[in-house]
């Protein structure tokens, strides 16, 4: 939860240390999971929104209407809200907002996460479209049941069509040069808006030393099995698309179970008014004949 100042507004629970400039499919989750083993806590990324979902979503919709659609405003103070207890973030949403987060936290170091435009676009459309777009009519008859019973899930749902109706305006399926060109774009606003002194190229396979360096962290070691030796600690490489299809599919279990749960509690509670409705209404014929 955010802490507050004496005057009711929101302070930082701890300081952003770290902003990555990644999109989505660019190596997030393994950056994410190497911050954390350097030190950094938290690092909010996409999977944050979901593990907070009942208050998160209705934020990031503020701010992508407020950047981009001239609607209302989103200030530092909704920013240390927000992620008042990260000190770092990466990944969608933030990414779509690094340069202002950038200027708002100027002691933060930057991190830009590259990745090949082709290879980020074959690998999107391979994972994220994927599951963003649901192409058989039976999973999206699933969607719009877990919609209607599942309430956190459509607070998830409005929040990711706000995004890419917003911010992500092409069809990432059928409009290959029009997505390549949104991603040179993000990287080319980086660039621009965010002084080469605070911010490093980088890329998941580069490992940790030029990572380290530039975040003024020591490069973690761990104990060899074999020699007992310190040696340099593997580089983490995590959510390849075989794992972001697993935890999909285990998120929409999720959200299944849910919806289902919410479905047979609501029939029970029709049950029980119906049964008291009926028992009432018996009562009173009988009073009545009485």
């Amino acid at each position: 939860m955010p802490k507050f100042d004496g005057v009711g507004l929101p302070v930082r629970a701890v300081p952003m240390r770290v902003v990555v400039c990644g999109l989505h499919r660019t190596g997030t989750m393994s950056m994410r999971t190497a911050l954390r083993q350097l030190g950094f806590h938290d690092c909010y990324h996409m999977v944050s929104t979901f593990e907070h979902i009942d208050e998160d979503p209705q934020q990031w919709i503020r701010a992508f209407e407020a950047k981009y659609a001239g609607k209302g405003s989103f200030t530092k103070a909704d920013w240390d809200r927000l992620l008042g207890q990260c000190q770092a973030c990466c990944d969608m949403p933030p990414a779509l907002f690094s340069a202002e987060l950038a200027e708002l936290y100027p002691e933060a170091k930057v991190v830009i996460l590259n990745r090949d435009p082709d290879k980020w676009y074959e690998s999107v459309l391979e994972s994220v479209n994927k599951v963003m777009m649901p192409s058989s009519l039976a999973d999206k008859l699933s969607r719009l049941y877990i919609f209607l019973f599942n309430p956190q899930m459509r607070n998830w749902i409005r929040f990711s069509l706000i995004m890419s109706s917003l911010a992500i305006p092409f069809d990432h399926a059928k409009e290959r040069d029009k997505a390549i060109a949104w991603f040179n774009e993000r990287y080319a606003e980086f660039r621009e808006r965010i002084p080469a002194d605070r911010r490093i190229e980088y890329s998941i396979k580069d490992g940790w030393s030029p990572l380290c360096e530039h975040l003024g962290v020591p490069v973690p070691m761990v104990e060899d099995e074999q020699t007992g030796r310190m040696v340099e600690a593997p580089f983490p490489h995590v959510n390849d698309r075989a794992s972001f299809t697993i935890n999909a599919k285990r998120h929409n279990a999720w959200a299944m179970e849910r919806a289902n749960a919410n479905l047979f509690t609501m029939v029970g509670r029709l049950c029980v008014m119906g049964a008291l409705g009926w028992g009432g209404y018996l009562a009173w014929k009988t009073r009545l004949g009485g």
